[in-house]
C-alpha cells in the first residue's frame, strides 16, 4: 500500500472510529481482534468492471470488522456495527459516496453468535455483489440463520438507525450512512412486500410492539396481535399523506 493510500484509510478509519464513540460509546470487543486500518491495497477504480474485478477477490467481509457494544446509558440493549463497508476500497472516491456508503447496526437482547452470522452474511452480500442496502430495502433468507436449532427469523429489513439521528456522515473519502438491520418473519415480510410504505409501517408496527429495533430470533409475529389490523389502518392512512396519490385526494 503506497503512502498516500495508507493515509487516506488511516484517515477514513480514524473519523468513522471518533464518530462512533460518539454515537454508541466505547465498544467492550471487536471481532477480528485486531481493530486497525486495514492494509487491503486500495485499487484503481475506473469503470464498472473494475468494481467486479474486485468484488469477492481482493477484499471478503473478513476485512469487516464488527463492533460489540454493550447495554450502557445511552441503550438499553447491546449493539452490532459494522466498521469498514464506508473504507476507501475504490480509491479516494468522487467525495460523494464512502466505500459501498454504509455500515449496519444491529441491537439485541443480549449477546450471541448468530448476530455476527448475520452481519457477516450481509457484508458479504454487499462485497460480493456490489448489493445495495438503504432504508426501504428488504432481504428474505434463503438458508437458515442459524447452523442449529430452532428460529423464526426469515428475513431483515433495512431502516434508519434511532442513534444516528443525522442518517448521513463526512468520512475523508465521501458520505456514508448507519443504518438498522431488523430481523422480521415471513408474514412480516408479506405485510412489507404488500405496498411501497412498508418498511415504514413495520417499523412503527414493532415500535408499538414493543420491540423497536430490537431484533429477537425467537419472538412472535406482530401480525397475529388482536389490535394489529386497526393500527395497520392508521399507519397506512398516515403513510398515504406523504404520497402523490393520497396528498390529491386531500
Amino acid at each position: 500500500m503506497s503512502d498516500e493510500d495508507e493515509k487516506i484509510m488511516y484517515q477514513t478509519w480514524k473519523t468513522r472510529d471518533v464518530l462512533y464513540r460518539q454515537l454508541f460509546g466505547p465498544h467492550k470487543f471487536n471481532l477480528p481482534k485486531v481493530y486497525a486500518p486495514p492494509t487491503v491495497e486500495i485499487q484503481d477504480v475506473k469503470t464498472s468492471a473494475d468494481i467486479a474485478a474486485i468484488l469477492g477477490t481482493t477484499i471478503s467481509e473478513n476485512d469487516i470488522t464488527i463492533m460489540v457494544y454493550e447495554p450502557n446509558d445511552r441503550h438499553p440493549y447491546w449493539m452490532y456495527v459494522t466498521s469498514g463497508l464506508s473504507n476507501p476500497w475504490f480509491g479516494k472516491g468522487d467525495g460523494e459516496v464512502a466505500g459501498f456508503g454504509h455500515e449496519l447496526v444491529l441491537k439485541t437482547k443480549t449477546p450471541g453468535r448468530w448476530q455476527f452470522r448475520l452481519l457477516r452474511r450481509l457484508a458479504s452480500y454487499v462485497l460480493t455483489y456490489s448489493g445495495t442496502l438503504q432504508p426501504g430495502v428488504m432481504l428474505e433468507f434463503d438458508m437458515p440463520l442459524f447452523y442449529s436449532g430452532p428460529q423464526r427469523l426469515d428475513g431483515v429489513m433495512i431502516w434508519y438507525v434511532d442513534e444516528a439521528q443525522d442518517c448521513i456522515y463526512e468520512l475523508p473519502n465521501g458520505r456514508f450512512g448507519v443504518i438498522s438491520v431488523l430481523g422480521i418473519l415471513s408474514d412480516e415480510a408479506e405485510f412489507v412486500r404488500s405496498f411501497s410504505d412498508g418498511t415504514f409501517c413495520m417499523q412503527q408496527l414493532l415500535r408499538h410492539a414493543g420491540y423497536g429495533q430490537v431484533t429477537d430470533p425467537m419472538r412472535d409475529s406482530i401480525m397475529s396481535l388482536p389490535e394489529i389490523k386497526e393500527k395497520i389502518y392508521s399507519l397506512r392512512s398516515y403513510a398515504s399523506l406523504f404520497t402523490p396519490e393520497g396528498s390529491a385526494e386531500q
